[in-house]
């Protein structure tokens, strides 16, 4: 980093000693400063290129929370009943409750280099059972997955905000991001048979089932409101493969050609 300051810090000396005009902001400043704003900016540019990469795919088995609308609050999580299935999911890196497979998966994968499929530390943890939150290991967790996509689109979802003037529903929802998950050993629905433990929130979220209103007196498990586009009926976020199940989802018709 020192090399770049002074690198830099002599460039400059050089232009201004040939008459020459480099960044007015620059210009203006002392040898000194011009090192300092020499060492921000290398620092902003290996933060930048440190910095976790947001979302990770991984294979195999997991638990899906999409469509879990009646989750039951417990103390400070929320039981949500969810489907088990086995398919290509994603992570997002920012939910791992996992404090050290979140370490190493933040090491490992960045913007700078990102990990492809299966790569992720914490694909491996939730394969081998390895994922361990509070002390105890779980041999399922909860991601996302785009199991039942197209049926999902079909229901609007509601802007669910509990503190807009007027607003009627839920003043809080479960975050099922790479939430540990148990089996029930008698589930009430056999196609939900893994009970996921979701922290809470207590903010604007996306009314999934077109209402702000979890089933059965519970909540529902969702996301943050700011993260979908009601114009484009899709994720905000970039996560990986959408614009492929979009199509596929999509009617088997052209596009209408705008007239330039």
């Amino acid at each position: 980093m020192k090399r770049v300051a002074t690198f830099l810090l002599n460039s400059l000396l050089f232009l201004l000693v040939a008459n020459l005009d480099p960044a007015s902001a620059l210009a203006q400043k002392g040898p000194q400063q011009i090192a300092e704003v020499a060492d921000t900016s290398t620092a902003n540019s290996l933060k930048l290129m440190l910095r976790p990469q947001e979302f990770v795919v991984c294979t195999g088995w997991h638990a899906l929370c999409s469509a879990s609308y009646d989750c039951q609050i417990n103390g400070d999580t929320a039981d949500c009943d969810c489907y088990r299935v086995n398919e290509t999911h994603i992570v997002q890196t920012s939910a791992i409750l996992d404090p050290e497979v979140k370490r190493r998966t933040d090491i490992k994968c960045t913007k700078q280099h990102p990990c492809e499929v299966d790569e992720a530390p914490v694909c491996e943890a939730i394969k081998d059972g390895q994922y361990k939150v509070d002390n105890v290991k779980y041999q399922w967790v909860s991601t996302f997955s785009y199991r039942g996509w197209c049926t999902l689109l079909e229901v609007t979802p509601a802007a669910c905000d509990p503190i807009a003037p007027h607003y009627t529903g839920d003043s809080a929802w479960a975050v099922c991001d790479a939430a540990p998950c148990t089996e029930i050993e008698n589930p009430s629905n056999p196609e939900k048979p893994l009970s996921c433990h979701c922290p809470i929130k207590k903010t604007a979220f996306l009314g999934t089932n077109g209402t702000c209103t979890g089933d059965n007196g519970g909540i529902m498990s969702s996301s943050p409101l700011w993260t979908w586009d009601f114009q484009t009926n899709s994720y905000r976020i970039p996560l990986p493969g959408m614009e492929y199940v979009q199509g596929a989802c999509a009617p088997l018709k052209s596009d209408p050609v705008q007239k330039k």
